[in-house]
């Protein structure tokens, strides 16, 4: 793999490779320009042909190419390396690295043409119906939005884009393999298309390949009689390159923007998502059929901590955005939500006036503020309303990593209440948190039931162990007794919150966030040294 990084970094310009990205200009034997890790009015981003690196001195950031478009795209080096090598033209070894069979691969290069003509086709059936562009017209899309995402039209008939596919070469098998076409049951050996009046949303990975779509309804095939109301939106099953707990609508126009913004606008659909961008938010992505997932919070992670979720303003919306803050702030996450009229979804706070939209997403407030409110009218009475809360919004609570925001949420929550601070940490830390989302399976289910006291404490302890610096530290909050209850019950899971540990600290280094960790934490327990009972 070694030669292969070289051979990449030999027939590449760094300059040329970053000047996608950040808007360059010479200065003697170096380029500089904004860096777009961190917002600055004067260029401290420096780019060396020479060397082949780059170095911010303002926020620290630097590296080789591989560094650049790790942080920039939010990807692994593995991610890096082939889109890089791409570029070059350089033919990794795949002995060295990580191989995938080659007809699995070839299958797969095969399935994304498939993808790519499909897209194509949509494309032109859409410049041949007025009617559609007009009706994209009333949802307040420009051409040129429509045009930028690649939209398009599925004819209202059975088997319209299957036949063109296979004029171009492509075997009814690999149709279908790619999501376009279904099977007959009634016919062996015929497939018909899955997608018939409808207009299509390509849906592209994060080298902007379309490998899937998003189908809404437009109109019926002509003398199909529809035993009920059709699906408003049908999306592409899974495939081989299409996996939807992994993918994003948008991530891979947003990424440089969500970078940029420190900042990530989540929304439901399609036409939340274009007509954000259309607005002037281009750190929008959307999810394609799917709950919000711990890969996609991995995804995003990378790219900001900053979370905006902005949800359908009914009860499903309701429902699906608790759970999206619930896996968000477990992962580190800041979450706010933004305020939308009855029955409005972003599309039409843009469509009505596009900086109200702006104006709602800047002024977004906590989940947690946002949550209490939209509870409200589901309560019939106060103690009605405080149980809501407490089964809904103090799980949000307990999900926080910082002890400070702890207080300063359920110090609001008592307010709004009328119920003491102290009585509502209480029932936090009676809330089971599971781990940060990962996909690393060394994080086990015995670990979803710790209080985050005890999971901060517990880290620290595992790391350091019990008479280390630190240890003695927690010895001297919790007393003897109540520490040595405490150890008893985490020594076993030693082994995972070492891991939760390291995860923390990242590159960071292990002392400082220690201590970061211990002053956290130690308010809380002292405040429930005469009664906390541990695992």
């Amino acid at each position: 793999m070694d030669s292969d990084v070289q051979k990449v970094k030999d027939r590449l310009n760094i300059t040329d490779v970053i000047g996608q990205y950040v808007q360059l200009r010479r200065a003697g034997r170096t380029y500089i320009g904004r860096c777009p890790f961190h917002k600055e009015r004067t260029p401290s981003f420096h780019v060396s042909p020479e060397r082949g690196t780059f170095k911010c001195f303002g926020c620290g950031e630097g590296g080789d190419v591989f560094t650049f478009i790790e942080k920039i795209d939010g990807v692994d080096f593995k991610t890096a390396l082939k889109q890089l090598a791409e570029k070059a033209g350089v033919t990794l070894d795949q002995s060295s690295y990580a191989p995938k069979d080659p007809g699995v691969k070839e299958y797969e290069e095969r399935l994304r043409e498939v993808c790519e003509s499909a897209t194509q086709f949509f494309e032109l059936e859409l410049r041949r119906r007025k009617d559609v562009s007009d009706y994209l017209h009333t949802r307040g899309l420009l051409e040129a939005t429509a045009t930028h995402w690649r939209l398009g039209y599925a004819p209202a008939s059975w088997d319209t884009l299957s036949l063109h596919l296979q004029k171009l070469g492509y075997s009814a098998e690999e149709i279908v393999d790619a999501g376009f076409a279904v099977k007959s049951e009634k016919r062996p050996g015929r497939i018909f298309d899955r997608f018939r009046g409808r207009i299509m949303f390509p849906i592209f990975d994060i080298a902007g390949r379309p490998i899937a779509v998003s189908g809404r309804y437009f109109e019926q095939v002509p003398g199909m009689k529809e035993t009920g109301e059709p699906a408003k939106y049908v999306n592409s099953p899974e495939t081989a390159v299409f996996k939807k707990s992994r993918t994003l609508y948008g991530l891979d126009r947003a990424r440089v923007a969500i970078r940029r913004a420190d900042c990530i606008l989540l929304v439901e659909g399609q036409f939340d998502l274009l007509m954000a961008h259309q607005t002037g938010l281009p750190f929008a992505v959307a999810l394609s059929g799917t709950a919000l997932t711990p890969e996609h919070l991995s995804l995003l992670g990378r790219l900001s901590k900053r979370l905006v979720l902005a949800l359908d303003a009914d009860q499903a919306g309701i429902r699906a955005g608790l759970k999206s803050a619930q896996l968000a702030i477990n992962g580190g996450f800041e979450v706010k939500v933004p305020t939308f009229g009855a029955g409005q979804d972003p599309a039409d706070v843009a469509k009505e006036n596009p900086e109200l939209l702006k104006a709602a997403i800047r002024t977004s407030r906590s989940a947690i503020e946002f949550f209490l409110d939209a509870l409200r009218p589901n309560a019939r009475d106060e103690r009605a309303y405080a149980t809501l809360v407490q089964q809904q919004i103090l799980p949000l609570i307990a999900a926080m990593q910082s002890v400070v925001d702890q207080e300063h949420f359920a110090a609001l929550v008592a307010n709004r209440l009328g119920v003491s601070q102290a009585a509502v940490m209480t029932e936090v830390h009676k809330k089971p948190v599971s781990a940060a989302p990962s996909s690393d399976t060394h994080v086990k289910e015995s670990q979803s039931t710790l209080t985050p006291v005890q999971k901060k404490a517990g880290m620290l302890m595992a790391r350091f162990g019990p008479d280390s610096d630190i240890g003695r530290k927690l010895r001297e909050i919790l007393g003897e007794n109540r520490f040595g209850e405490l150890w008893q019950g985490l020594e076993p899971r030693a082994e995972e919150l070492r891991f939760l540990f390291d995860q923390e600290v990242g590159e960071s280094e292990e002392s400082l966030i220690a201590e970061e960790i211990l002053q956290g934490v130690a308010p809380a327990l002292k405040y429930e040294r005469s009664k906390m009972k541990f695992v």
